[in-house]
């Protein structure tokens, strides 16, 4: 589990600071925000934020297959 933290943290911080701010709001808040709050506050429409979010979670899955072969069985 101590792994898996650290091979996260390192892929969020590979994330671009808005695709860093969208995962944050979305997946690591007690209370998860919405898509359209996060489109209206970033001026963006919620599609546009969930291509985003997409993105940023692909970006995430390369970066931890990349990182070590372990990640695999978490994936």
């Amino acid at each position: 589990a101590a792994h898996l933290r650290t091979w996260l943290i390192s892929a969020i911080q590979n994330l671009n600071p808005r695709e860093r701010f969208i995962v944050t709001e979305r997946k690591l808040r007690e209370s998860p925000r919405t898509l359209e709050s996060l489109g209206e506050e970033l001026g963006l429409s919620k599609e546009r934020v969930r291509q985003l979010e997409a993105a940023a979670f692909n970006k995430m899955r390369r970066n931890l297959e990349t990182q070590n072969r372990e990640v695999h069985h978490f994936l």
